[in-house]
């Protein structure tokens, strides 16, 4: 028997579940997902996990075809949404990215926007559209304006009445190169820091600012402090470390900061001293004690919040987590306890005894803090709790079926979460397909 009919009898004795391999467009699966017939893709699907066939491979390749039909195929007031869903996997879905591009909306210049954050889609390209008439992709050409010879367009850019193009600008401004910084362009950003009607370009500014370092800026930001809104300050009390900051005379109200104060802005420039070697030793001290007293004795909001962030590496910092989790189980906080248990995951003489407890609040129920124990176990590969995972894929909760596959994803059987690729919900269908994508990064076991 010839090799040529001996592999023609093998395909033909294959099961159709086995017909959902890459590149082959015309299974049944395959052509469900590229027509939107979500029902006969859901029966295929659970066809397929009946006999446990569908390999994270196959279900890859049914994701970056359900992806690829919501992108183009989203209704106008949904388009830009659909874009965004995919923001996790722009580079692996680049060809329909592109394509999107072709259309002049909103969700094309999105599209761009994503290109350019994957690497795919070069400055020379986006700053093209630097006079287009739509915000949009005026943002786009703006956000290409890193250049010298770009000054002058970014500094009008930094004007402009979209708060979109405005935001683009400030992270020209940030790329740029710090050494081509003019008096102007700190002056401005200085302003918009200070006058912008928008928190969210305010903080941008300050976070263009701190990349350009210098005592000039410094100084800035020391005004800035004086009368800056929650956002600004948090921004400021980040910039105090960062390196162009910090050697230019950031140091002073850096310790000032961890040293004194308290909240949001304080905990995030803790986290930030707290991992870098080359702050002074008093100051890291400092930080490394407000952030483990926040853990212990702050308000919910900041114990949540440095619990979320602080480097696990400090000693002082793994007993706050341990006090916050017998603290936690105490007081019947669950979020608390579970927020650090899963911290604690992270800590070699910890971990055992936090895989026990969260195994245990992982089962008690369907909430979403039994979600998040369940999602915390699966980061370390847990899977004794692949079971529960799955039952959250039928939830009603569109939050709680999409930790599910990412859940899945951690634990190398991403493929189990391929029943959320035919969801009645297309938000859920296209972020599920990320995940999926997402996941194939990662060498996982075919399940």
């Amino acid at each position: 028997m010839s090799e040529k009919v001996r592999a023609g009898w093998h395909f033909a004795g294959m099961t159709a579940v086995l017909a959902i391999v890459a590149g082959c467009g015309g299974s049944p699966a395959m052509r469900a997902a590229e027509h939107g017939d979500w029902a006969a893709l859901r029966a295929r699907i659970a066809d397929a996990h009946r006999t446990g066939k569908l390999t994270n491979a196959e279900a890859t390749d049914l994701a970056r075809k359900v992806a690829r039909r919501e992108i183009t195929t989203a209704p106008a007031n949904r388009a830009v949404a659909r874009v965004r869903d995919v923001g996790g996997c722009a580079r692996e879905l680049d060809g329909v990215l592109a394509s999107r591009m072709d259309t002049h909306d909103d969700a094309g210049a999105e599209a761009a926007w994503m290109r350019i954050d994957s690497g795919e889609l070069g400055l020379g390209s986006a700053r093209s559209y630097t006079g287009d008439t739509t915000d949009a992709w005026r943002a786009v050409g703006a956000r290409g304006l890193s250049r010298k010879k770009d000054t002058q367009a970014r500094l009008a850019a930094m004007g402009d009445g979209s708060p979109r193009v405005r935001r683009a600008a400030m992270r020209a401004s940030a790329e740029a190169d710090p050494d081509d910084a003019t008096d102007a362009e700190v002056e401005l950003l200085a302003t918009v820091a200070r006058v912008d009607p928008e928190g969210i370009v305010r903080s941008d500014a300050v976070r263009a600012l701190a990349s350009i370092g210098g005592e000039k800026v410094v100084g800035k930001l020391r005004d800035l402090w004086t009368n800056g809104d929650d956002g600004v300050r948090e921004a400021i009390a980040v910039a105090w470390s960062s390196p162009r900051v910090y050697a230019h005379g950031g140091a002073a109200p850096l310790r000032l900061l961890v040293a004194a104060e308290h909240g949001p802005g304080a905990i995030e420039a803790a986290s930030a001293a707290a991992r870098r070697k080359e702050i002074d030793p008093g100051i890291r001290s400092s930080a490394v004690a407000l952030l483990a007293r926040t853990i212990v004795s702050g308000s919910r909001r900041d114990r949540l919040h440095a619990m979320s962030i602080a480097p696990l590496a400090e000693p002082d910092i793994v007993e706050a987590f341990r006090k916050a989790a017998k603290d936690g189980s105490r007081g019947s906080d669950r979020e608390m306890e579970i927020a650090a248990q899963s911290r604690l995951l992270g800590s070699g003489p910890d971990r055992a005894a936090a895989i026990q407890v969260l195994e245990v609040r992982a089962g008690e129920d369907t909430g979403r803090m039994a979600v998040n124990a369940r999602s915390a176990l699966a980061s370390v590969g847990h899977l004794r709790i692949q079971a529960w995972i799955e039952r959250d894929l039928t939830a009603q909760d569109a939050w709680v079926r999409l930790q599910a596959a990412a859940s899945l994803g951690a634990l190398g059987r991403a493929a189990r979460g391929a029943p959320l690729l035919a969801d009645a919900d297309p938000e859920v269908r296209t972020r599920a397909a990320c995940t999926l994508i997402m996941a194939s990064r990662i060498k996982s076991t075919n399940r």
